[in-house]
């Protein structure tokens, strides 16, 4: 057979086998693009989101009053956004809502007849431009300036006359740390290369904490287990009280579940392994948050049913917010019910706090130690124009009595400062008070 009537007859089986899985790809692909009535530009109510919803592409852009950033681009395919992004879209009542796995609320978007005009009007890079969309960001989405007695319009002010004309990178990272001093919130954060920067910092003690770690497991008379998906150190102390400390409200589920799947089969296996427990004692003190999610699925293994733990707001724009949601801390099948103590400290930050929040309407549960950090919002992570970035709060969490714990942190019910100076010396002061609190005599 002649050379080119091979390669005629190759071409023409790979034209086939393209064209087959093409229709295979179109027929997957069919019954999962956004439907009519979700496609179009979809502003958010709070989040400073915008998403354009076309057939084939799903683009969201950070939006401020006076910016307009690129910030995602995927299929619009919404099997491949629910697996891989953890967004679960729908319409809704008219609006667009999105159902996000590691958060407890869903973000709602109302329909726009087009882009906001700031999305349209090209991309300002230069120091003042970049201060604007900073300073606008935090205007429009900061709920907490008067907690922290900031004027907001002068430290605006301030910064352009310092800025000027200069074009000095250095300039600009001095004037938005001087801009930020004062809020004392960990969520609060500004990103450049100079390395990251938070106006509220961590205690002197915090970078000894793995040390101290070693202290309080040398009190477990079994030997010390690991969660390795899950960040959580655990085992058996005298009297037959288990011992659960929890660094972090992350998990790190498979490739096809979500991180509260993980969390419930944490609880699960934590059930199982402490179902004859005489008491828990639960060290919340190095626990630097994650998602209040995996938080609310964490705190209820000590219940075998749901129950709130106080609402959450975002605000839209300045003093107007979301109606609330609340927020469900959520039961398991085989709870441990035997009293439980909750050590915390001003190092239980954000999701951690929620934990707490959660623990402390449980009427077994005492918490002691320290107030928490005070930073219990969720964190809007956003880009500036000239590739810097910023965090900050924008949501605002009440206990069911509608008391509000940002900036003070969550009280325990009983004070007792962190020992510095037991730890260095071996002994883990507040842990031995915890087991004193839960043994019979």
């Amino acid at each position: 057979m002649p050379l080119s009537r091979v390669l005629a007859i190759t071409l023409r089986l790979i034209a086939m086998s393209l064209g087959l899985a093409a229709v295979v790809l179109a027929a997957l692909w069919y019954p999962s693009r956004p439907p009519k009535e979700m496609r179009g530009i979809w502003e958010s109510e709070g989040y400073g989101l915008v998403f354009d919803v076309s057939p084939f592409v799903i683009r969201i852009h950070e939006i401020s009053p006076v910016s307009c950033l690129p910030w995602q681009s995927f299929p619009a395919h919404l099997g491949l956004a629910r697996t891989l992004a953890g967004y679960d879209m729908s319409v809704v009542d008219g609006q667009l809502r999105v159902e996000v796995s590691d958060i407890i609320n869903d973000v709602t978007a109302v329909k726009r007849d087009g882009l906001p005009s700031q999305c349209l009007q090209g991309r300002p890079a230069g120091p003042r431009e970049t201060y604007d969309v900073f300073w606008q960001t935090l205007a429009t989405y900061y709920p907490f300036f008067d907690l922290h007695g900031i004027d907001w319009d002068a430290r605006r002010d301030r910064a352009l006359a310092d800025i000027g004309e200069s074009y000095d990178p250095a300039v600009l990272v001095r004037v938005l740390k001087e801009s930020l001093s004062g809020i004392e919130d960990r969520h609060v954060n500004l990103i450049t290369p100079e390395g990251d920067y938070t106006p509220k910092v961590a205690a002197e003690w915090d970078k000894d904490a793995r040390d101290f770690w070693q202290v309080s497991d040398s009190y477990l008379v079994s030997a010390r287990q690991i969660v390795e998906t899950g960040g959580i150190r655990h085992g058996w102390l005298d009297g037959d009280i288990a011992y659960m400390a929890f660094h972090h409200m992350e998990t790190e589920p498979s490739l096809a579940d979500q991180q509260v799947d993980e969390a419930q089969r944490i609880v699960a296996g934590l059930a199982a392994v402490y179902a004859n427990a005489a008491g828990v004692i639960i060290d919340n003190r190095f626990n630097n948050g994650g998602s209040d999610a995996v938080a609310l699925i964490y705190a209820g293994l000590f219940s075998g049913a749901d129950w709130s733990a106080g609402t959450k707001v975002t605000q839209i724009a300045p003093g107007v917010f979301t109606p609330p949601t609340e927020v469900i801390a959520r039961g398991a099948p085989s709870p441990l019910t035997v009293p439980v103590v909750v050590m915390n400290s001003r190092e239980t930050v954000s999701a951690g706090e929620i934990f707490a929040l959660a623990l402390r309407e449980l009427p077994q549960v005492r918490l002691i130690g320290e107030n928490t950090n005070g930073s219990l919002s969720d964190m809007m992570v956003r880009d500036l124009p000239n590739g810097w970035q910023f965090t900050l709060s924008h949501q605002v969490y009440r206990n069911p009595d509608g008391v509000i714990f940002e900036s003070s942190g969550i009280p325990p019910h009983e004070t007792y400062a962190f020992d510095v100076d037991g730890f260095l010396e071996g002994r883990d002061t507040l842990l031995e008070h915890a087991q004193a609190m839960l043994s019979p005599d």
